[in-house]
């Protein structure tokens, strides 16, 4: 079976290089990388809370016009009470071992791999879900359970398509 602590690994290490990028990226690039991974309401692409909460802060840095670098978004945890619960996590993403490039050119990147790993991730959760409806519901009840399930990873893959085109342009645009 998959080797859940290497993917959990895996992805917060590629969540905390997002999050380095982007708050090392120009302030233009960082509001646009940031719209484009906002979504829809409880659409959240990263699987570690801490990695969130940053976000949420540096999009807080960045709605008000300031550039989301480390200091500031740093301050922005402390001034709402969030600094403790993530204290670890924010400076693990600011003095990387091995991180990505000052300026930028590596976050369109990064923001796909986090969104391809949101998708993924959904995949499984799908799969779960599935075997639950089967153990757990009639027959009679199986295809409806089914139809919404489709309909969810539908909606999942528009989103998916969605993001990941609109990273591309911005790559582009900036290459």
């Amino acid at each position: 079976g998959p080797d859940v602590s290497t993917e959990d690994t895996i992805t917060t290490s590629v969540e905390a290089a997002f999050l380095t990028a982007l708050m090392w990226a120009p302030k233009d690039l960082a509001q646009q990388v940031r719209q484009i991974m906002t979504g829809p309401d409880r659409w959240n692409p990263f699987w570690s809370p801490a990695h969130a909460e940053i976000f949420d802060a540096v999009s807080s840095v960045l709605d008000e016009g300031g550039p989301a670098n480390p200091v500031l978004v740093q301050a922005r945890l402390f001034e709402t009470g969030r600094l403790a619960r993530v204290e670890q996590h924010l400076f693990a993403i600011l003095s990387p071992a091995q991180g990505p490039l000052i300026g930028g050119v590596e976050l369109p990147h990064l923001a796909a791999k986090v969104i391809d790993q949101w998708y993924r991730r959904g995949y499984a959760g799908l799969l779960a879900r599935m075997s639950q409806i089967r153990e757990t519901v009639s027959v009679e009840e199986l295809a409806g359970h089914w139809e919404n399930l489709t309909g969810h990873q539908q909606r999942a893959e528009e989103l998916w398509l969605t993001k990941r085109d609109q990273l591309a342009r911005l790559h582009q645009g900036n290459a």
